[in-house]
């Protein structure tokens, strides 16, 4: 600062007493800062601060000088010389009230003050009265950044006029004093941002060390790499408190251990899995980094991260998938989940062998990955593709029925996730039809029950007009019955296991048995003409409903019916068919065919060409009925 300044700054001093600044530097949060981060508030004194106290007296012949640091309440001695009242091996300080330093601060320029006694402001100082502070120079000492923190100054306890000669040695020497304050201040910031690191190193859960490049000589490591390995600071491999093994299980050497490979020889490893096994024989499993970093000096940088649990939660879900997918193949429901997109994400064993039917194997070994509606297009308006939208739709689980290419049904359960399809389709054919056949034998049930009571009617009826005594009634009556249980049993179409299969039955046995209730072969009116065949209880159970349903109807109303009615059946094997006539005749008036076909009808047609795969067809003429049944010999053969 130029002499003028100072003169000015003589004539001119601060006013404690003036209002305050709307920030006063001594409070300035700022400059605080910066003052705390020196150090210089809590640490011992100095000797270089010592040595430039001491040299100012000496170039300037003034008895005190000073090095000052100021905050919000005091002035601290960082050092001092020719102040006997403190101790010069101890830090001293004043409260503001006895500071001249404070002004310097707070104007942030020199002071100069030649008798403090004469001074309106500074002679009521606690520094005049009780340290005899007569004559003060001093210049601020400021941070890097410009921060006023305190001042060196000069002090006579007599009357001075102060020459520029004195001021410029002052301002050299607190030059000094400066840079080593602004040094502290670094090497302290420095520190502190060390300890940071080191905080935030030590915190995190992954293990870092470091070791020079060439030597290998472990630098550093961190809190959780320590307590990974083992290892405390020193050279790497010297005594390693850990085996390492690789996920095939054989031993690390020294040299291979990923840290010593990157500071000795500069390679760069990446996510390398090891096997740790420690002295105390805990283990873990890490996943290890390393390389070497361009720093001065260089160095290798290693991370470790510990994946055990990882590995663990990977396993589990790995045996879930294992499992699942060995639920997947052995079922034999055909499974297929599909993307958000309809392409096919995983198909199972038996989805894939029901693609491969449909569309072949060539477009089969594409599938995974191809959008379903281009791998299976004959889907694209079925039924299936009606219960995909609206289980996207509605986010819920949908059911429905698919009828394949083969003509099996499928039942469709669709359970949509996050856009996702995943598709169950069971092959329900028998169940359904199992279903459908206990549906129609319920009914049958029903109606034969009917026709029972109706046949024990007629029975009663036709023997009571036949017979002559109360005996003969009762013993011919006793006949249709029996051979009308015989006839049940043969059409027993609930036959199981458990009931003891009757086995295979001949054609005209099955015949006679279920006409018995109603004819026998010594009846003129019956005519059987066909060659011997035998029949398997498919075959059986099946024909003899078809001729349960031609007799009851042709005893009710047919050549069954009266004395001069004639039925002929006949039956012959033609190219793998068996052709089966049904011919009544002789009725004495005008047949007319019924309006509509009742429940026995619709048996009839339901048993032939569901049942059995044939054809049945009638014809009404003037005085009877004709009935013609067709089919597959390699169905009811036995």
């Amino acid at each position: 600062m130029e002499y003028e300044s100072l003169r000015m700054k003589t004539t001119a001093p601060p006013s404690p007493s003036s209002d305050p600044p709307p920030r006063s530097r001594l409070t300035d949060p700022v400059r605080l800062r910066a003052l705390r981060e020196t150090g210089l508030l809590e640490s011992a004194p100095a000797d270089i601060f010592a040595r430039a106290t001491r040299l100012a007296t000496r170039v300037t012949g003034v008895p005190i000088s000073l090095v000052s640091i100021v905050d919000e309440n005091r002035q601290v001695f960082v050092a001092q010389s020719g102040l006997d009242r403190f101790d010069a091996h101890s830090p001293s300080e004043t409260p503001l009230t006895h500071s001249f330093c404070r002004y310097v601060v707070e104007t942030d320029a020199p002071l100069r003050v030649s008798d403090a006694r004469e001074d309106a402001v500074l002679g009521e100082n606690g520094a005049v009265r009780d340290l005899g502070v007569i004559a003060y120079l001093g210049v601020p000492l400021r941070t890097i950044e410009g921060q006023p923190l305190g001042a060196f100054c000069l002090i006579d306890r007599e009357a001075r006029q102060w020459t520029e000669e004195e001021y410029e040695a002052l301002s050299d020497i607190a030059a000094g004093v400066e840079a080593e304050i602004r040094l502290r201040h670094q090497i302290n910031v420095a520190h502190r941002e060390e300890n940071r690191y080191r905080a935030i190193l030590d915190q995190m859960p992954v293990g870092v060390g470091v070791a020079e490049l060439g030597t290998g000589r472990l630098l550093d490591l961190n809190a959780t790499a320590i307590e990974m390995f083992g290892v405390k600071n020193g050279e790497v491999g010297k005594q390693l408190a850990f085996d390492a093994y690789t996920p095939e299980g054989r031993k690390l050497s020294l040299s291979e251990f990923p840290i010593v490979r990157a500071a000795r020889h500069g390679e760069k490893i990446n996510h390398m899995e090891l096997r740790c096994v420690r002295r105390d024989g805990s283990e873990s499993n890490l996943l290890i980094s390393a390389q070497p970093i361009e720093s001065d000096p260089p160095v290798a940088v290693a991370t470790a991260l510990d994946i055990s649990e990882l590995n663990e939660a990977r396993e589990r879900a790995a045996d879930i998938d294992r499992r699942l997918a060995n639920f997947h193949e052995i079922t034999s429901d055909a499974i297929i989940e599909i993307d958000r997109d309809d392409n096919i994400r995983f198909a199972n064993s038996v989805m894939r062998a029901r693609i491969r039917a449909a569309v072949g194997a060539a477009t089969e070994s594409q599938a995974i990955g191809r959008s379903l509606w281009e791998t299976v297009p004959h889907l694209r308006e079925s039924k299936l593709a009606e219960a995909l939208a609206e289980a996207r739709r509605t986010g819920t689980p949908t059911v429905a029925d698919q009828i394949g290419r083969d003509g099996r049904i499928l039942e469709a359960r669709i359970y949509p996730e996050s856009g996702a399809i995943l598709a169950y389709l069971r092959d329900v054919t028998e169940e359904r039809q199992l279903a459908q056949a206990r549906d129609t034998l319920t009914r049958e049930l029903n109606h034969r029950v009917k026709n029972a009571f109706a046949m024990m009617s007629g029975l009663v009826g036709m023997t009571a007009r036949h017979a002559t005594t109360p005996d003969e009634m009762a013993r011919g009556l006793r006949e249709r019955i029996g051979a009308l249980a015989r006839a049940h049993e043969l059409i027993n179409p609930t036959a199981t296991p458990e009931r003891d299969f009757r086995g295979m039955v001949e054609l005209r046995e099955l015949l006679l048995g279920v006409l018995s209730p109603y004819t026998n072969l010594d009846d003129p009116r019956l005519t059987l003409d066909g060659p011997a065949l035998a029949l398997n209880h498919a075959g059986s159970t099946n024909l003899a409903l078809v001729i349960h349903e031609l007799a009851t109807n042709a005893v009710k109303y047919g050549a069954l019916s009266h004395d001069a009615g004639r039925l002929v059946l006949k039956w012959r094997e033609i190219s793998g068919q068996l052709e089966l006539d049904w011919r009544e005749s002789g009725h004495p008036g005008k047949l007319v065919p019924p309006s509509n076909s009742g429940f026995g009808s619709r048996l009839i047609d339901l048993t032939i060409q569901g049942q059995l795969r044939g054809t049945y067809g009638t014809e009404w003429v003037p005085d009877g009925f004709q009935a013609r049944m067709t089919v597959p010999m390699d169905l009811i053969k036995g």
